[in-house]
Formats: C-alpha cells, sequence, structure tokens
C-alpha cells in the first residue's frame, strides 16, 4: 500500500463508558499498553535469549475529566450510588412478527440502525434468521454506537434507556420496514431533569471490579465512524480520583480505566468493532 498523508493522525478523543459520554477533558487522554515477557535462555547459550515468550498483556486508559458531574462520578466510583430526583428516559422496540428483512432500519434520533444481507457501514446490521437474534443483534449494536442510549435486549424487544438522566434523554424513535407490523416503537420519554442529587460512597470493601467492567470507546474528535476506535471491552477504574479545588485551575476527575480480558481472552481494539472475517 503507498504511503498517504491522510493516514497521519492527531488530535483528541471523546470517551464514552458502557455508552455514556464521558463529557470534556482536560490534559489529553492516555492509552498504555504493556505487555510482560520471559526471555527463554539455556545453559549452553549462556544469557543470550534463545526465544521470548509473552506472559500477559495489559492495558489502561488515563481520562482527565473535566465534567466533574455527580453523574460522573457515580460511573467512575465502584461502591457509590447516585441519588436524584431526575428520571431516565425509556423506550422500545419490538420485533412482532417475522425477522426484519434487508433495507428494513431502527431510527434513535435521527441515527440510523440498518439492516442488511451484506453489512459494509458502521450502524448496518446482518440480517438475522429470528426476531430474537434481531433485537440482540440491534441491542448490541446501540451499544456500540455509543449514543448515550443503553439498549437491552429481553427476546424479541430491545428495551432502550437513557444513559443519563434528564429530558435531554426523550427522544424519538421511529422504524422504517418492509411490512410495518414486523417493527414496532414507541418513543424514549419519560425523562425528568434532576432538582437535588448526591453521590453516595461506601467502603467498597470486597466489590468485583470485573463484574463492573463495561465497555469503554476512545474515538477521534470529528471522526464520522469506527474506523479510528480505540475500544477497550472490558474496562473499569477503583475509584482512585484526586482532585483540588482552586481558583486558577479547572477542577479535574483524573481517572484511570483498567481493561479486563474477556472469557474469550480479548482484551481491547483497534479500529471498527464491527469489522468480521
Amino acid at each position: 500500500m503507498p504511503s498517504n498523508t491522510e493516514n497521519v493522525k492527531l488530535g483528541v478523543c471523546t470517551a464514552t463508558f458502557d455508552s455514556a459520554d464521558l463529557g470534556y477533558t482536560k490534559g489529553g487522554v492516555e492509552v498504555q499498553v504493556q505487555t510482560n515477557t520471559h526471555e527463554v535462555t539455556v545453559d549452553q547459550m549462556g544469557e543470550t535469549p534463545i526465544d521470548e515468550i509473552i506472559t500477559g498483556r495489559t492495558v489502561q486508559v488515563t481520562i482527565p475529566m473535566a465534567e466533574t458531574t455527580l453523574e460522573n462520578l457515580a460511573r467512575v466510583m465502584p461502591g457509590s450510588t447516585l441519588v436524584t430526583d431526575g428520571v431516565k428516559a425509556t423506550g422500545s422496540v419490538t420485533f412482532s412478527s417475522a425477522a426484519p428483512v434487508s433495507g428494513d432500519k431502527v431510527t434513535i434520533d435521527g441515527i440510523d440502525f440498518t439492516f442488511k444481507t451484506a453489512p459494509a457501514a458502521p450502524r448496518e446490521i446482518a440480517v438475522p434468521v429470528t426476531i430474537g437474534a434481531a433485537a440482540s443483534a440491534l441491542a448490541s449494536a446501540i451499544n456500540s454506537a455509543s449514543i448515550g442510549v443503553v439498549a437491552e435486549a429481553a427476546g424479541p424487544v430491545v428495551n432502550l434507556t437513557a444513559a443519563s438522566t434528564g429530558a435531554s434523554g426523550n427522544v424519538t424513535v421511529s422504524k422504517t420496514a418492509a411490512t410495518s407490523a414486523n417493527i414496532t416503537t414507541t418513543n424514549m420519554t419519560g425523562g425528568v431533569d434532576a432538582t437535588k442529587a448526591k453521590v453516595v460512597v461506601e467502603t467498597g470493601t470486597n466489590i468485583s471490579l470485573l463484574k463492573l467492567a463495561k465497555k469503554l470507546v476512545l474515538r477521534p474528535k470529528g471522526a464520522v465512524d469506527a474506523r479510528d476506535d480505540f475500544t477497550v471491552f472490558r474496562a473499569m477504574t477503583s475509584g482512585a480520583i484526586q482532585f483540588a479545588y482552586q481558583t486558577d485551575q479547572e477542577r479535574i476527575f483524573n481517572v484511570v480505566f483498567k481493561g479486563y480480558a474477556d472469557a474469550s481472552g480479548k482484551l481491547f481494539a483497534v479500529g471498527d468493532e464491527a469489522a468480521a472475517a
């Protein structure tokens, strides 16, 4: 492949954790990947290694969060509880009588998720065989898109919940389908802005960070698709943060996310997570 100046990139990124945008940052997001190895030696070769074997790999992402909201604090503090009178908007998508066909799509707040026989672009989903598979595939696509909506499949239904409380989560959910009866949608409604809120933090003793781990996605600002994404499949922070109240500086939560391998051994991915062989 010939050299291309368009492949030389720089700039800041956005960070989403469990589909929730962590907001503005201050000081730059840093990614550190470390690979540990063991050098194999034998007496006959002295100290000269005859092989080197990888014994493990770690990834951590440091995010200096400038939007120090209570919701963000609750997201990055294990053992914390957000107490608020705010409400998250909810909605749904239901596959009722048959699986979608190529060209059918669901639109959430103007963002399309399209079923295709041969998916070739972000937010395109392979046409499934069953309605249950359709719901699972759509939920996965919504969560991967990091649009501030958390989707959960339950049989033929995809339940939608805004990642944050507030009226901003009240958005339109619509469908375009060859047979209208096959897909039904309800708009995301019921979101209410909080008037009072607090985060209560417990000691956190014996909390498993793996059980709390969620997907962390870094996307360069201005990117139109997922080709430059950096995705940690299961990431969590221990809740060790430090910030200061000063007259001449922004209050920043410096948060370190650590990656944990999933059951198949996957740790992170660079590029479009939806890519398949």
